[in-house]
C-alpha cells in the first residue's frame, strides 16, 4: 500500500542511514535520520533514498486548515498557499501542557517559546498557533532537523553567520528565519526574511519598515507585569498602547506577561488583544502605513480603510480628507473595547468628533 501524506504535512519514516535524500522531478531535499521527518510541499508522487532503502509516497492535497507555512510577503506575511497571516503573538518560556492550555483559551496565533519537543510543535500547529523557536547553544543542527518538517516552525537564531548558514543548511521546509536584536542590528540579509526587534519605542517601527522593505516584529517592547526591574513592570495600557501603535505603524508587535502571582496569560490585556484581532480580521489585507498624510499613527488601504490610534493624546476632533463616496466612521475605546458608530459620512473633509481620552482609535470604511 502507498503511503499517503498530505502537502505540508509531517512524513515519518524510520531508516538506517544518517540522513535520507527526497526527490520529486528535479528537485531535492535533504532530512536527516534516521527518524526522518520530511514536510511535502507539492502534490503527486516522491521518492526517496536512505542508506541503500528506497520507496515512494503520494503527497495529497492539503486538508482542512492546513495553509501551509506562513512566509513573508512585502511587509507582511501569508500562508504558502496565499491566505493571508497577521501575527498575534506571545512569548513563552517552554511550552509545556499549562502553556498550551493557557494559549488555547486566548487570541494569539504565535508564540515564542525555547527549543520544545515535537509533540508540543505538533499541539501548537493543531491549536493553529506557529511557534517561533529561539535556537541558541549546542544541538541547533540537530533541532533544526527534527522539527523543520513541522508547518507552523519559524526559526530565531543567534546573530551569528556560521548558525545561520547551519539552519538553512538543515532546513528542507525553507521556514521563516531571523534573528532577534536592536535598532542598530542588520537584519538587511536577504536570508533574514523579518526583523525581530527589541525596542521599547515602538513608533521606530515605520522608519526600519521603511530602510528594510520586509515585515518588522518587536518582539521585545516590555511586560505587562509586577516584576521588579523596568522591563517587565509595564501596566496593562502601558502594554496594550505599544501594541496598537505598533500596528497602526505598519508592524506587528508581541505581547509579554511577567506577573509573580497570576497565572500566565491572565493578565488585563489578554481579553483587549482579542477585541483587536477581532479588529484587524474585519480590515482589508495589504494595509500600509501613510506617515505623509497623517501626524499619528495610522495604517490605511487609500480610499478604502483607515485606522488610526491616537495613544495618550486627548483630542476632542480630528479632521480627514477623504475622496469622493460614503464613509462609516467608527470611534473605538481600546481599552474599554467599545465601538461608537456616527453617521455616514461623505467624501471631503470630516471632522471626526472624540471624547477626548486616552488610548483611542478612529476607523474609517467605504460604506
Amino acid at each position: 500500500m502507498t503511503t499517503a501524506v498530505e502537502r505540508w504535512d509531517v512524513l515519518a519514516l524510520e531508516l538506517p542511514a544518517a540522513e535520507a535524500v527526497f526527490t520529486k522531478g528535479d528537485r531535492h531535499f535533504t532530512a536527516r535520520g534516521p527518524e526522518v521527518r520530511f514536510m511535502p510541499d507539492e502534490e503527486g508522487v516522491w521518492t526517496y533514498e536512505a542508506g541503500g532503502v528506497s520507496g515512494t509516497f503520494v503527497c495529497t492535497p492539503a486538508g482542512e486548515g492546513n495553509h501551509g507555512p506562513v512566509r513573508a510577503d512585502g511587509l507582511g506575511f501569508r500562508y504558502a498557499d496565499g491566505t493571508p497571516y497577521r501575527p498575534y503573538g506571545t512569548t513563552a518560556g517552554h511550552a509545556d501542557a499549562g502553556t498550551l492550555a493557557a494559549l488555547a483559551a486566548a487570541p494569539f496565533n504565535r508564540v515564542r517559546i525555547g527549543a520544545p519537543d515535537e509533540q508540543r510543535i505538533r499541539a501548537l500547529r493543531d491549536l493553529g498557533i506557529e511557534a517561533e523557536v529561539r535556537l541558541d547553544g549546542d544541538g541547533i543542527a540537530e533541532t533544526v532537523s527534527r522539527l523543520a518538517a513541522y508547518r507552523n516552525v519559524w526559526w530565531c537564531a543567534p546573530d551569528d553567520p556560521e548558525v545561520l548558514a547551519e539552519i538553512r543548511e538543515h532546513d528542507h521546509g525553507h521556514h521563516l528565519l531571523t534573528v532577534h536584536g536592536g535598532i542598530d542590528t542588520d537584519f538587511g540579509a536577504p536570508w533574514i526574511t523579518h526583523a525581530s526587534l527589541r525596542h521599547d519605542q515602538v513608533r521606530a517601527i515605520a522608519g526600519l519598515t521603511d530602510a528594510l522593505d520586509k515585515p518588522v516584529v518587536v518582539d521585545a517592547c516590555g511586560a505587562e507585569g509586577d516584576a521588579p526591574d523596568p522591563e517587565g513592570s509595564l501596566p496593562a495600557q502601558e502594554m496594550l498602547a505599544r501594541i496598537w501603535e505598533g500596528i497602526c505603524q505598519g508592524g506587528h508587535v508581541t505581547h509579554a506577561e511577567s506577573y509573580g502571582s497570576r497565572p500566565w496569560l491572565a493578565g488585563e490585556c489578554v481579553e483587549r488583544i482579542a477585541f483587536l484581532r477581532r479588529v484587524l480580521d474585519d480590515a482589508p489585507a495589504g494595509l500600509r502605513h501613510n506617515p505623509a498624510h497623517y501626524d499619528a499613527s495610522t495604517i490605511e488601504a487609500p480610499g478604502e480603510y483607515v485606522l488610526q490610534y491616537l495613544g495618550p493624546h486627548r483630542y476632542p476632533r480630528r479632521r480627514f480628507e477623504l475622496p469622493d463616496g460614503t464613509y462609516r466612521v467608527d470611534v473605538i475605546d481600546t481599552w474599554n473595547m467599545t465601538v461608537r458608530t456616527q453617521e455616514l459620512a461623505p467624501g471631503g473633509p470630516v471632522d471626526v468628533e472624540l471624547p477626548a481620552e486616552q488610548y483611542t482609535a478612529i476607523r474609517i470604511r467605504r460604506a
